[in-house]
């Protein structure tokens, strides 16, 4: 697919444009190199339960378990097992083959030896590993991403280039590699070609996030972050794909067109409101 133009979003296959007159809840936003930017914003989907109700003894007792495991510091084999198959019952979450894992990790990121599903590490604030990427083009651009409406979370924001988390059993590479191919297409075998050098920088040292989004039941996502940077080559830029459906789109532009994005809060996803700052300081310390 050919590369974006500075300062759009590459719209998905077969998109069609929106109707003004009919979306009821309209983001405007002017840019210095666009002349008017639309983005239809979406209600965040819980993926946890389908009715709006939680029970005040189920949130004190997630407030409990919250405080007493520490991420999974405190967390025993025994523990997590009788736990896991309270909640499934509870909230009617069987066991099934495609149920997604991830490893639990300590302060370091090392892990525990313990893997717990994504969801339910969500609702305990269970500490896993997330990756970051920040992908500059050759004409000094950011190509930031522009996530999918039907994302479970934070859908039609502002993110990183790549961001996902770590599967249980992947090591920090393989889990890299295996989101830019998921999210952008991008393959190990032709590094060279997709990038200046054919290589990631890791930007600083990892570092642990924790917040909760107020929705019933809270969401709880304690996480230890990599950042990576590189520049893609014309090429590169040139054969991005949306391979998962997971983005909808890239926005290319310039570092001083982020921040004031994030100033202004403008539909952006808590990783890039993380990420971008270390990103930037790096840079200028270079």
């Amino acid at each position: 697919s050919p590369p974006a133009k500075p300062g759009r979003t590459a719209p998905a296959a077969g998109a069609a444009r929106p109707n003004l007159s009919t979306c009821p809840r309209q983001h405007l936003f002017q840019f210095r190199r666009v002349r008017l930017f639309v983005i239809r914003t979406l209600p965040l989907y819980n993926p946890l339960m389908q009715s709006s109700t939680f029970p005040e003894a189920w949130l004190a007792e997630l407030d409990a378990l919250d405080r007493e495991w520490q991420g999974g510091d405190n967390l025993t084999p025994a523990l997590l097992e009788e736990s896991l198959s309270c909640w499934r019952e509870r909230l009617r979450r069987p066991g099934v083959p495609e149920e997604e894992h991830f490893d639990i990790v300590a302060s370091d990121g090392r892990p525990l030896g313990l893997t717990a599903p994504r969801w339910f590490c969500h609702l305990t604030g269970l500490r896993h590993r997330v990756i970051h990427v920040l992908l500059t083009t050759p004409q000094g651009f950011l190509a930031l991403q522009m996530r999918a409406h039907d994302k479970p979370e934070w859908p039609s924001r502002f993110d990183t280039s790549v961001g996902g988390h770590l599967k249980a059993g992947q090591d920090w590479e393989v889990g890299l590699w295996s989101e830019l191919e998921e999210e952008l297409g991008m393959t190990r075998s032709l590094r060279e070609q997709w990038l200046v050098g054919g290589k990631l920088q890791q930007v600083g040292e990892q570092y642990e996030r924790y917040g909760i989004d107020p929705r019933t039941p809270p969401y709880r996502n304690r996480q230890i972050n990599r950042l990576y940077t590189g520049k893609l080559t014309a090429w590169g830029l040139a054969h991005l794909s949306f391979a998962d459906g997971e983005v909808s789109g890239l926005f290319l532009c310039r570092p001083a067109e982020v921040q004031r994005m994030i100033q202004e809060h403008f539909l952006i996803a808590p990783g890039l409101r993380h990420a971008f700052p270390r990103w930037w300081a790096w840079c200028t310390q270079k």
